[in-house]
C-alpha cells in the first residue's frame, strides 16, 4: 500500500460562545510525504504544495508496485484547517488526459462522478488544463 500525506502546521479557528471567530491560525505548508513499498518514505518539499502533490503522485505511478493508493488523515485535516486549494480530477477522454472540476453550485456536487478521477490540486478559483498543470509543476 502507498500512502500520501501532507505535513503542515497551524490552521484552525477559535470561536466565542456565539460562534463568531475570535482567532485564526494560518496554515503553514511544509511538505508532501509519500510512502511506498519500493521507495520507502519520500518527502517532496519544494515549498509549492501543488507541485509537491503532483510530483508525489508521479513518483507513485513510477513505482507501481503498490496496487493500493490512499491518503492519511493529514490530507483531510489540511483542507479542514483552511488550506485554500481546489481539486482537479484527471480523466482520460478519447485517449487524452483532461482535468475536470466539480461544479460546487449544484446541491449534489459531492456525488459528481468527476470526483472519481485521479485527484490533483490547483489554486482556488483556477481551472488549468492538464498541460497547463504540468507546466506549473515544472
Amino acid at each position: 500500500m502507498a500512502v500520501i500525506s501532507i505535513n503542515y502546521s497551524g490552521g484552525g479557528k477559535e470561536y466565542d460562545d456565539d460562534d463568531n471567530i475570535i482567532s485564526e491560525t494560518p496554515i503553514v505548508y511544509e511538505s508532501v510525504g509519500l510512502s511506498t513499498q519500493k521507495s520507502g518514505r519520500l518527502e517532496f518539499n519544494s515549498g509549492n504544495f501543488i507541485k509537491d502533490w503532483y510530483d508525489a503522485k508521479k513518483k507513485y505511478t513510477e513505482d507501481d508496485d503498490d496496487p493500493v493508493f490512499c491518503h492519511s488523515s493529514s490530507v483531510d485535516h489540511f483542507f479542514m484547517d483552511g488550506a485554500n486549494y481546489d481539486s482537479a480530477y484527471l480523466h482520460v477522454v478519447e485517449g487524452k488526459p483532461v482535468l475536470k472540476y466539480l461544479d460546487r453550485t449544484k446541491d449534489d456536487w459531492y456525488i459528481d462522478p468527476i470526483g472519481d478521477g485521479w485527484e490533483f490540486f490547483v489554486n482556488e478559483g483556477e481551472t488549468p488544463t492538464f498541460e497547463e498543470l504540468k507546466e506549473i509543476c515544472k
